[in-house]
């Protein structure tokens, strides 16, 4: 029986890097703010109900979050920021033990590349040949877990939905 749910989320599209944009304030384009808005919408057709929320600082996180339209306990962090794989499972294990359904909202390639790394035995074999050749912006994966946070290191990842596409 799974204990615990994960959502690995990477931000929707942004704007370019530009002079004098600095990476972290790059804000979404109206297409990734729709992407955002649809992810927000194929969530709640899952019935998925979050508690917490680890979202990275940066502007396009931040409007990625708010524009999914989704009610959890929101946490901002500079951790999540530029993150590797290792880091973003360091700051899982730290969740807390009452958190039943945790996401993170990330960017790449440290959160893809955690997707790939926590899916273990009773993966949906698609879903994971889907993530381990294309994770791009406004794409979610969702994973039961049944270990504690603090010792998680697998989960069985059960869908994904890429971009602005349906759910595998």
């Amino acid at each position: 029986m799974t204990d615990r749910r994960l959502l690995l989320l990477r931000h929707a599209q942004a704007v370019d890097i530009a002079p004098g944009l600095r990476d972290h304030e790059r804000p979404l384009t109206d297409h990734g703010v729709e992407q955002a808005i649809s992810v927000g919408r194929a969530l709640r057709a899952r019935g998925v109900s979050i508690d917490h929320v680890l979202c990275s600082s940066a502007v396009r996180t931040r409007q990625t979050w708010k524009a999914l339209s989704l009610d959890a306990d929101i946490e901002y962090s500079d951790g999540v920021y530029n993150a590797g794989s290792e880091s973003l499972l360091e700051l899982i294990h730290c969740f807390d033990r009452t958190v039943q359904s945790a996401m993170i909202i990330g960017h790449g390639p440290g959160l893809p590349r955690l997707a790939a790394e926590l899916a273990g035995a009773g993966s949906d074999q698609h879903a994971l040949d889907v993530i381990n050749n294309h994770y791009p912006v406004a794409t979610v994966c969702e994973y039961e877990a049944e270990a504690p946070w603090a010792e998680l290191s697998s989960a069985r990842l059960c869908w994904v939905r890429i971009g602005a596409q349906n759910g595998v």
